[in-house]
């Protein structure tokens, strides 16, 4: 069993073209999706046909829920990025199924997680599958009781995106980072992990690189990209409707 997992691509078409192309030159065969295809970039549409076309598993995320429905919750530059992918997608398309609509009609079909044996996939965490944050925070001083409920909640592997921030949490409840595993990380046997793969189109953890995750049997890896930011930061601003922010932050992964 060999796989990509990617999430967050919000957007960000020459990240994921220069993801999908590192996947394909190391030979592997498998990609799953973690969501958020939309918001703060500016090309959605372009992202979700690529995704269509190359994952075998996509799961919805809290942006692309939001395109559909409305950006409850979100801070004003999240919120007016979703209103701007409207636009930029076309906004008749909002209001129900009409031809041209394939992208939308993509993001209506999706489930908000997937499982198998000895796999949970989900946006966020197997509590809140859109909306609820796994940090390094939450295993900081400790297994918070936040931890240990999520652990509960699924059998040997959980695969999440949505904070931008790739780590694994181990079975004793330490947040590993990337720098931290330069062969990978093996999973004992009988014992649960939780993945965190990071994001493609925005990362956040003072990384520019896009970011993706790999599981190659027991043995997860972290992979990171470089890809034309500037480019995405030019296409950002000629958007017109996205905050000067959704540009910026992506020369410093934050």
């Amino acid at each position: 069993m060999r796989r990509a997992f990617i999430s967050d691509i919000h957007g960000n078409t020459l990240a994921l073209q220069a993801v999908l192309a590192d996947i394909d030159a190391r030979g592997i065969p498998e990609i799953w999706c973690g969501g958020d295809l939309v918001g703060y970039g500016p090309d959605p549409e372009g992202c979700i046909k690529i995704i269509r076309e190359r994952a075998a598993r996509c799961v919805l995320g809290n942006h692309d829920w939001a395109l559909l429905n409305d950006p409850l919750g979100f801070n004003p530059v999240a919120a007016e990025a979703i209103l701007c992918n409207r636009r930029i997608m076309g906004e008749r398309c909002y209001v129900g199924v009409a031809p041209g609509c394939e992208a939308w009609n993509f993001l209506r079909g999706l489930a908000d997680g997937f499982e198998e044996p000895g796999l949970l996939y989900v946006h966020a965490s197997p509590r809140d599958r859109l909306s609820e944050y796994v940090l390094a925070s939450d295993v900081a001083y400790g297994p918070s009781d936040k931890i240990v409920d999520i652990f509960v909640r699924f059998e040997r592997l959980c695969v999440v995106g949505h904070s931008h921030r790739p780590g694994i949490v181990t079975p004793d409840f330490r947040w590993v980072y990337p720098q931290e595993l330069p062969d990978g990380l093996v999973m004992a046997p009988g014992q649960k992990y939780l993945l965190n793969d990071g994001s493609v189109g925005q990362p956040r953890d003072g990384d520019h690189r896009a970011c993706y995750a790999e599981q190659d049997g027991d043995r997860l890896l972290f992979r990171r990209v470089e890809y034309d930011y500037r480019k995405t930061m030019e296409l950002i601003y000629q958007a017109g409707c996205l905050a000067p922010i959704c540009a910026e932050r992506l020369a410093v992964g934050r």
